[in-house]
């Protein structure tokens, strides 16, 4: 009897993971910034934020639907550029810490060269899988190149489902883990104030 249980489990667990996966996903990426206090002297550094993508795979994608044999099958798209959702990301930190994000002042640069979610099956459950990876650069006004950094954030996740959704939340924990990793940088905030 406990046999057919676990087997009965284990079934709806890879059912779950193959629901709708031969159809395309397009979801949002949402992101929340730190509740990090705001950092002495911010109010009065301005800086401007771009983004660009050096991604040498998977640009038109942030990861795909697997069925429950771990094939991969229709894509999951993000409803916005990826370089848009880091800028933001980014932005919004800034904005926490105090900073005021103009179009002078330093400028902020991240160049993203990975950001993907990969789903695995598992007896039970699944696990996605979110890698994030930026170089971001500080350029002082006069365009001179004051910091430079790689910084990566992982995050995964036990699901039941391989599907945008869990993609998106995977991924901006990836996200959060790599900008906590560029904010609480001393040579990241002495160059902003450069």
């Amino acid at each position: 009897m406990k046999a057919n249980v676990l087997v009965g489990l284990a079934l709806a667990g890879l059912m779950g993971l193959t629901a709708c996966a031969t159809s395309e996903d397009i979801v949002p990426v949402p992101y929340t910034a730190s509740s990090a206090p705001a950092t002495p002297g911010a109010q009065n550094i301005h800086v401007t934020v771009t983004s660009s993508d050096a991604r040498t795979e998977n640009r038109a994608r942030i990861g795909a639907q697997i069925n429950g044999y771990g094939m991969e099958m229709a894509a999951i798209r993000s409803q916005v550029e990826v370089t848009e959702i880091v800028r933001d990301a980014i932005a919004a930190e800034l904005r926490q810490r105090g900073y005021q994000v103009s179009e002078t002042g330093a400028r902020v640069n991240a160049e993203v060269t990975t950001f993907y979610n990969d789903f695995s099956t598992g007896l039970l459950a699944g696990k996605s899988k979110a890698d994030v990876a930026l170089t971001v650069t500080v350029t002082d006004k006069s365009g001179v190149e004051v910091y430079r950094r790689a910084i990566t954030g992982e995050a995964e996740r036990t699901v039941q489902l391989a599907n945008g959704g869990n993609a998106a939340t995977t991924l901006s924990q990836a996200l959060s883990k790599a900008l906590e990793q560029l904010m609480s940088d001393p040579a990241f905030v002495a160059a902003l104030a450069r």
